[in-house]
């Protein structure tokens, strides 16, 4: 792994609008670049100019502290909206590896307690356990919201699919923890994986163990698969485990340049997810009193 620091101009990223997947006017890319390395990871396709080998190198906004400080501050020209704060982003884990060593993540968690700001934490490291305590103090005070992604709860499947991260069953264990301590939680089970993660008996499982654990949501959402390195690198897992489906994966990818499947495809795993959501009874966005 090749780690590069650098000094950031600016941290947050204001967002047009708050949608209901996230429910954040803010996000932040600490690290750009992730080292989980998930071999369906979208953060390898060329058009966002990720630089070095994704997936092994890393580069750290080692100044993210001071310059968000400043761009918190309440005196500025234009104060920020007060919303749901989100650090982290889609090419970067806010709880990969490199941060037991830089810290940028907690760091910045105590940063926004100062300020009195919600946070809103997606990650698949089990390493957010360590900022348990900073997340309770927000909680307690504005509030939190841990969410993991999940491709399926299924531990084979992880070990193939996610080689970087905890298994599922670890991280489910973390989410209970969270909601032991008060914390809300929710599952992103996105990217499902076409033919593979998507069947009704995975689906269905992961409801059933998120149920379980006790989420108040699930986030659900099929994969994007964007021609170049990104499909590329995702052929190379197919090859060696399911190299039948790699055809089927042509035919529902063919030519649509944001990487989306075919309509016909998505509708039909939307259906069949909605109904098992429907059977558990979980709200499939955040609830409104969340916000």
């Amino acid at each position: 792994m090749a780690v590069r620091e650098i000094e950031a101009k600016s941290i947050l990223r204001r967002h047009k609008k708050i949608d209901s997947w996230f429910i954040s006017h803010y996000g932040m890319n600490l690290y750009r670049g992730c080292t989980h390395n998930c071999t369906y990871c979208d953060g390898r396709y060329e058009g966002y100019y990720v630089e070095g080998t994704f997936g092994e190198d890393v580069v750290v906004k080692v100044n993210a502290i001071d310059v968000l400080r400043k761009e918190l501050n309440q005196r500025r020209k234009r104060p920020l909206k007060r919303s749901y704060m989100m650090p982290g982003g889609g090419v970067g884990d806010s709880y990969q590896p490199v941060e037991e060593k830089y810290q940028l993540t907690r760091k910045t968690l105590h940063l926004l307690h100062e300020h009195c700001f919600p946070v809103h934490m997606l990650t698949k490291s089990t390493l957010i356990r360590r900022d348990m305590d900073i997340l309770k103090k927000i909680n307690e005070q504005s509030r939190a919201i841990v969410s993991f992604s999940f491709s399926s709860v299924d531990d084979r499947m992880g070990a193939i699919f996610e080689p970087g991260v905890p298994l599922p069953s670890e991280r489910l264990h973390t989410l209970s923890l969270f909601k032991k301590e008060g914390i809300s939680c929710g599952m992103f089970l996105l990217p499902v994986i076409p033919f593979i993660t998507d069947t009704p008996t995975l689906m269905e499982e992961a409801v059933r163990k998120a149920k379980e654990v006790g989420v108040d949501f699930i986030i659900f959402g099929g994969m994007t698969l964007k021609e170049g390195r990104q499909m590329e690198y995702f052929f190379r897992t197919l090859e060696a485990q399911y190299p039948e489906l790699i055809p089927r994966y042509r035919d529902i990818y063919r030519g649509n340049r944001w990487g989306n499947p075919d309509e016909r495809y998505t509708r039909d795993i939307h259906v069949t997810f909605n109904r098992i959501a429907k059977k558990y009874h979980i709200p499939l966005r955040i609830p409104p009193s969340l916000y």
